[in-house]
C-alpha cells in the first residue's frame, strides 16, 4: 500500500509540475481579463474537459502510438527529456516563445494545450505508463495525471484570488520551482534515455 501512495505521488508531482498551472496564471488572467465570472467558468470547465480527454487517450494509448510509429522508449526519453530542458529554460525568460499566443478558442487551444497539456506532459505520461506497464500500473497513471489536471484546474479557477492574496511575485517564485523540477526531470530522461542506448 505504501508502495503504491509513494508511486501515486511520484507520478503526480512530476505531471503538476510541469502542467505547472503558477507558470500559466498571468497568461490566463490576461486573456480573460474582459470576461465575466461566468464566462470564465465555461472557459475552466472545456479546459477541464479537454485535458481530461488528453490524459485518458495518451494513458491509455501511448504505448499503442509509439509501437504504430517505431518508436522505442529510449529514443522517448531522450526526445521528451530534450523538450522540457528546452521548455524549462524557455519559462525562465521574461516572454517565453510558449506564452505567445494565437487569438481563437481559448478554452481548448490555448489553454488546455499547450499552455498546461503540451508535448512534455504527454511524454511524461507515456513514460510512466511504461514503467507501469499492468493495470494497476496503467490506473496509478491515470489516477495521478487526473488528479494533476484536477489540482491544476482549481488552481486557474482561484487563479485571480490567489494573485490578490499571494502577489504576483509569490506566484512568479512558485512557478520558477516548478521549472526547477521540469528542468531536473529532463535531464534524467536524456541520462536514462543515454543509458539505454549505451547497455543496449
Amino acid at each position: 500500500m505504501l508502495d503504491f501512495l509513494l508511486n501515486l505521488l511520484t507520478i503526480y508531482v512530476k505531471v503538476f509540475a510541469i502542467i505547472d498551472p503558477f507558470a500559466a496564471i498571468p497568461t490566463y488572467l490576461t486573456l480573460t481579463e474582459d470576461f465575466d465570472e461566468r464566462r470564465r467558468n465555461e472557459i475552466i470547465r472545456k479546459a477541464f474537459v479537454a485535458m481530461t480527454f488528453m490524459v485518458i487517450v495518451f494513458t491509455l494509448m501511448g504505448v499503442w502510438i509509439l509501437n504504430f510509429f517505431g518508436i522505442t522508449i529510449n529514443s522517448l526519453r531522450v526526445a521528451g527529456g530534450s523538450i522540457l530542458v528546452v521548455l524549462a529554460f524557455d519559462m525562465l525568460g521574461e516572454a517565453p516563445r510558449s506564452k505567445k499566443l494565437e487569438p481563437g478558442e481559448i478554452a481548448v487551444m490555448p489553454i488546455a494545450t499547450p499552455l498546461l497539456v503540451g508535448p512534455g506532459t504527454m511524454t511524461t505520461i507515456i513514460l510512466s505508463t511504461l514503467e507501469n506497464p499492468s493495470i494497476s500500473g496503467y490506473l496509478t497513471v491515470l489516477t495521478a495525471s487526473l488528479m494533476a489536471v484536477a489540482t491544476a484546474t482549481i488552481i486557474l479557477k482561484y487563479s485571480e484570488f490567489l494573485v490578490k492574496k499571494l502577489s504576483k511575485s509569490f506566484i512568479k517564485g512558485l512557478g520558477r520551482f516548478m521549472t526547477i523540477i521540469i528542468a531536473a526531470t529532463g535531464f534524467e530522461m536524456i541520462k536514462a534515455g543515454v543509458m539505454g542506448w549505451l547497455s543496449g
